[in-house]
């Protein structure tokens, strides 16, 4: 007899449950009717793209910039802002479509050519992307993202007083963003600049105290240089022991320590195992490099 009242009772939960649904089903179909009962300008149908996309939600937002550009086909906003979730969707083509619709209609939109720079970016189509993202700073000095692409299309090109050139204009706008310091840390690198490239590190890391990827590139520097200590700290912060370890070991290798790189890369296998295929190729690349090196040393022999 229990049992059959549990059943009943839950049952009328059900039926409770299905009415309240019911019931928004029929407030949203209300506001729906609301809705298409009057006219909706494209200024109402663009707010309602933003909220969307301000959520995240990109393929509802990009339904209702569509619908606001039919109504409108000449808002260039709207239309940029399509652009923008074509470019965060990783569109590049269709991004560059929308934002040549612009600058076809207005060339001096610098928005409009630094989004289509950035596309070309993505496609490796450098020249173009430096035409356009170099168009985009001549009409506005202010987009520090321009300048930042254009940097590393500098580095990917070997051009590296270029590509500081534009990290500092970039940094100039924007001094709190961390990644940029490491970018031209990098440059500075490449340059064999190590001290400028080293002190950009560390600005780096004191905007950004947790990005490992900084931390590694400041190991690589401060092992390339000598100072092993700071880079096995600056290792360890960038990743585990092992990784530290293999790291170390790689900085002396490449500056001819090889029996120190052993060493270490030894240390790296026994602190993780799982580490053994990446330490140990390492280790095979040292002791074969090691074995084969000239003695420095007179072997005693008569000529």
């Amino acid at each position: 007899m229990t049992e059959k009242i549990r059943i009943i009772n839950w049952l009328s939960m059900i039926l409770l449950m299905a009415g309240s649904f019911s019931g928004c089903a029929g407030q949203q179909n209300n506001l729906r009717n609301d809705l298409s009962s009057r006219k909706i300008s494209g200024a109402e149908i663009e707010r309602s793209g933003d909220f969307y996309f301000n959520q995240g939600n990109l393929q509802l937002a990009l339904v209702e910039y569509e619908k606001s550009l039919k109504l409108n086909p000449d808002n260039t906003r709207v239309r940029y802002k399509k652009g923008l979730i074509f470019l965060k969707g990783k569109m590049d083509k269709a991004a560059i479509r929308e934002f040549k619709k612009i600058t076809d209609n207005d060339p001096e939109q610098a928005l409009a050519h630094q989004g289509m720079g950035q596309a070309f970016f993505r496609l490796e189509n450098y020249e173009d992307a430096i035409k356009h993202l170099s168009k985009a700073v001549a009409l506005d000095q202010t987009l520090w993202k321009a300048y930042n692409f254009l940097g590393v299309i500098y580095d990917y090109q070997e051009k590296y007083d270029l590509a500081v050139r534009e990290y500092n204009y970039a940094i100039r706008l924007k001094p709190r963003k961390g990644f940029l310091y490491n970018n031209i840390g990098l440059a500075y690198s490449l340059m064999e600049e190590y001290d400028k490239a080293i002190q950009n590190f560390n600005k780096a890391l004191e905007l950004n105290a947790s990005n490992k990827k900084v931390y590694n590139n400041l190991g690589l520097i401060l092992s390339k240089t000598g100072r092993y200590e700071l880079a096995m700290e600056a290792f360890k912060k960038g990743g585990d022991e092992a990784q530290a370890y293999n790291n170390l070991g790689f900085g002396y290798l490449k500056n001819g320590e090889r029996e120190k790189a052993i060493r270490y890369f030894k240390k790296a296998i026994k602190s993780k195992p799982s580490y053994y295929l990446k330490a140990n190729e390492n280790l095979r690349k040292a002791e074969r490099d090691h074995e084969n090196k000239p003695s420095s040393k007179p072997d005693g022999k008569s000529p």
